[in-house]
C-alpha cells in the first residue's frame, strides 16, 4: 500500500498552499494574492511525529465560476477527495463561513471520509473570529491556525494524525527517478504527462500559463519509479511582466535543479526557437542529463528526412547538447510516448556512472598518445593522471604540468572521447584541471 492522503480543499485564497508550504517545510506550492493561483493537484509528503502521510494541495472551489476551465479545477479537486483518506476543509477565520463554504460542507456531510475542519488566518489576539458561524456549517470543532505563522499548526497536525487510518498499514514512500519536464508555455507538457498517466491528472487548456505549480506526479514504468514534474511554461524574459508569472517561472527553474533528469519539449509545429535555446542552456549549466522531445510530431507534414532535420536543427542550434538523445512523439495520439522511458534511463544511468581510476588512465594514455595536446607558448602541455571525483554530472580531475595550457578544443576532444568511451551521452560532463 501507499502512504494515506490527507487533501486540502475550500476556497480560492484561504491559504491552502500557504499550509500547505508550511507542512512540507519548503516552499512547494506558489502562493499569490491573485485568487485560482493552484489549479492541478499538488503532491508532496509531510511528517510529524515519525508519521509520514501524502499531501495534496488543491485548486479552489469556485461554485458560481462554470467556466471550463474552473469546472476543470474542480474536477481535480473532487479527484483528490475521492483518492484521500482524510480531507481537510479550510476556511478564512477572517471573513466567517460564507455561502460557498455551506455548500462546500454539505458536499463533505455526504461523503464518508473523516474530515477535519481548519479556520485559517487566525493570527493575531485582535482577529475576532465568529466563531458561532462556524459551527453551523456543521463539521464540528474548528481547528484554529495561521498557517502563514505556523500558529496552531502543531496542535492540527496532532488531530491530523489522531484521524488518519492506522499509519502502520502503509509502507515507506520508494524513491524515485525525478524527472522535470521543460518547456515553453503550450509545447505540451501536461498532455504528455496526462498520456503517460492515463488519467487527466494535469489541466490541459489552449491558454498558455494554464500550469502554474511544478506538479508531481507518479508512475512506475516496468520496474523503476518515476517521478514526472510537470513544470510552468517559461517564455522569453522580457515577455514576463506580472509577479505571478515571475514566481512560476523560479519554481519551474527550481525543479531543474533538483531535477535528476530533464526533458526538454519542443514544439514540432514552431520548430526550434531562442527561447529553448536559453532552456536548454540552464539545463547543461545546472549539470543535468537530458532527453529532447520533439512534440506534436503528428501535426506537421512529414516526408524522406523530415526527422533528421528537425534533429540537426536541434543539434545547430544547441551545440552544447549534442550528445542528447532526441526522440519525435505525439503526446496527443501517444506515438513513441513508450520509447521515451528508455532514454530517461539511459541518460540517469550515464549521469550515475562511476569509472575506475585505473580505466581513467588507461583512457587518458590513449587518448593522448593519439592525439597529444597542443603545445602551450611553445611549451609541452602533459597530462599525466585523471580520477572521477563526482557523478550527476560526472566530474573527472586532470593533473597536468601547465593547467592553463589545456586548449578549449582539446578540452571537448577529451569529453567526446570519453562519451565514446564509457557511453555517457545525455549527461553534461566536467573536467577540472589541476597542476601537478
Amino acid at each position: 500500500m501507499t502512504l494515506p492522503t490527507v487533501a486540502i480543499i475550500g476556497r480560492p485564497n484561504v491559504g491552502k498552499s500557504t499550509l500547505f508550504n508550511r507542512l512540507m517545510q519548503r516552499q512547494e506550492a506558489i502562493v499569490n494574492e491573485t485568487a485560482g493561483v493552484t489549479r492541478d493537484r499538488h503532491y508532496g509528503e509531510a511528517e510529524w511525529l515519525g508519521q509520514t502521510f501524502r499531501l495534496v494541495d488543491t485548486g479552489g472551489i469556485v461554485a458560481e465560476d462554470m467556466s471550463e476551465l474552473m469546472e476543470a479545477v474542480q474536477a481535480q479537486t473532487e479527484y483528490a477527495m475521492a483518492e484521500a483518506q482524510l480531507i481537510l476543509f479550510m476556511i478564512n477565520a477572517r471573513e466567517g463561513a460564507t455561502a460557498a463554504d455551506h455548500d462546500i460542507a454539505m458536499q463533505l456531510r455526504k461523503i464518508d471520509k473523516p474530515v477535519v475542519f481548519v479556520a485559517n488566518k487566525v493570527d493575531a489576539a485582535e482577529v475576532e473570529v465568529d466563531l458561532e458561524s462556524l459551527y453551523r456549517l456543521g463539521l464540528g470543532e474548528p481547528n484554529l491556525i495561521s498557517a502563514e505563522h505556523g500558529q496552531g499548526v502543531g496542535d492540527l497536525l496532532d488531530v491530523v494524525l489522531e484521524a488518519l487510518p492506522d499509519t502502520g498499514q502503509f509502507e515507506e514512500a520508494e524513491a524515485s527517478v525525478q524527472v522535470a519536464l521543460v518547456g515553453r508555455p503550450n509545447v505540451g507538457k501536461s498532455s504528455l504527462v496526462n498520456r503517460i498517466l492515463g488519467e487527466q491528472r494535469h489541466l490541459v487548456d489552449a491558454t498558455p500559463g494554464t500550469t502554474r505549480d511544478a506538479i508531481d506526479s507518479r508512475v512506475r514504468v516496468n520496474k523503476r519509479l518515476y517521478t514526472l514534474v510537470d513544470t510552468a511554461g517559461m517564455r522569453k524574459p522580457r515577455r514576463i511582466g506580472e509577479t505571478l508569472e515571475k514566481t512560476t517561472v523560479d519554481v519551474s527553474l527550481k525543479r531543474i535543479q533538483r531535477c535528476e533528469v530533464a526533458v526538454l519539449m519542443v514544439d514540432a509545429t514552431d520548430g526550434i526557437r531562442d527561447q529553448d535555446v536559453r532552456i536548454a542552456s540552464y539545463i547543461e549549466r545546472q549539470g543535468k542529463a537530458c532527453v529532447v522531445a520533439i512534440n506534436k510530431w503528428d501535426a506537421i507534414d512529414k516526408k524522406d528526412g523530415t526527422y533528421e532535420a528537425f534533429v540537426q536543427s536541434v543539434a545547430e542550434a544547441t551545440p552544447f547538447l549534442s550528445h542528447v538523445p532526441v526522440i519525435s512523439l505525439s503526446a496527443l495520439s501517444g506515438q513513441r510516448v513508450v520509447k521515451l522511458f528508455p532514454l530517461i534511463d539511459t541518460v540517469f544511468e550515464a549521469s550515475r556512472q562511476r569509472i575506475s581510476t585505473g580505466q581513467l588512465n588507461d583512457f587518458l594514455k590513449t587518448v593522448t598518445e593519439r592525439r597529444p595536446p597542443p603545445l602551450y607558448r611553445g611549451k609541452v602541455v602533459k597530462l599525466s593522471f585523471m580520477l572521477q571525483t563526482y557523478v550527476q554530472p560526472p566530474t573527472f580531475l586532470c593533473f597536468v604540468n601547465r593547467p592553463t595550457g589545456v586548449a578549449q578544443h582539446y578540452q571537448r576532444y577529451l569529453e567526446n572521447q570519453l562519451r565514446q568511451t564509457f557511453g555517457l551521452a545525455g549527461t553534461p560532463l566536467r573536467i577540472q584541471f589541476r597542476k601537478k
